[in-house]
């Protein structure tokens, strides 16, 4: 009896899937080309205030270099390797945190003292 009702199920389902194979496969074929226009809404409507390409080039290579700077800066003051290796992920993660640019002005201040 099991056997008289599974067939027919098996075969629905096999006929549904087939139908709707075949609706979609229609669709996928004609894929319409569009011309992407590579433009932000703040560029359409305000260009005086989006940075050109070669001073975002200049600003990135500044931050590299600051970054840099801050690096050698953390790598040669005498703290505790855990509180540097905080320092240092600071640096990379979160560059504007308060542990960070609190350590930088003490060791900094101190130094101009000296």
């Amino acid at each position: 009896m099991c056997r008289y009702t599974f067939l027919p199920c098996v075969l629905f389902c096999l006929a549904v899937s087939l139908k709707t194979t075949a609706q979609t496969n229609g669709d996928t074929l004609v894929i319409p080309k569009h011309e992407i226009v590579n433009r932000t809404l703040l560029e359409q409507f305000e260009p005086g205030m989006v940075l050109s390409k070669e001073t975002r080039i200049r600003l990135k290579k500044d931050r590299i270099s600051e970054a840099k700077r801050r690096r050698g800066f953390l790598d040669s003051l005498t703290i505790s390797d855990r509180k540097k290796q905080k320092l240092l992920r600071d640096l990379t993660k979160k560059p504007f945190s308060n542990r960070l640019l609190n350590n930088l002005a003490k060791t900094s201040f101190e130094d101009r003292e000296n």
